[in-house]
């Protein structure tokens, strides 16, 4: 996708450009944020494209609580990965490995 940016490299449409808090051009996202999962539950299709995204300055990261469906790797601040969903139709919870407390659920249909 083609962005105009102007002579300062700021996008003059306020689109926010390449900024790694925008989750515009992803479908499903998962953002970290305060320590918890923002966006979740989440219901997704079986396969979909997932978009991870930490704004926390802590390294928090996705993984499955069964431990195998899904994990991803720890993200530092404003990092972010793609990750796709399980092919199982289910209800997968999830969690923090740093921060246990931080809980979430991605519904697969």
């Amino acid at each position: 996708m083609a962005t105009d940016k102007g002579a300062d490299g700021e996008d003059p449409y306020g689109n926010g450009g390449n900024d790694a808090a925008s989750t515009d051009d992803a479908a499903f996202a998962i953002i970290m944020e305060g320590f918890a999962y923002q966006g979740v539950p989440l219901s997704v299709p079986a396969g979909a494209e997932i978009l991870v995204l930490n704004l926390d300055s802590a390294e928090h990261d996705v993984d499955a609580v069964d431990g195998t469906s899904f994990n991803t790797d720890l993200l530092g601040q404003d990092e972010r990965l793609t990750f796709n969903a399980p092919t199982a139709p289910g209800t997968y919870d999830f969690t923090c490995s740093n921060h246990p407390e931080m809980m979430g659920q991605l519904i697969v249909g």
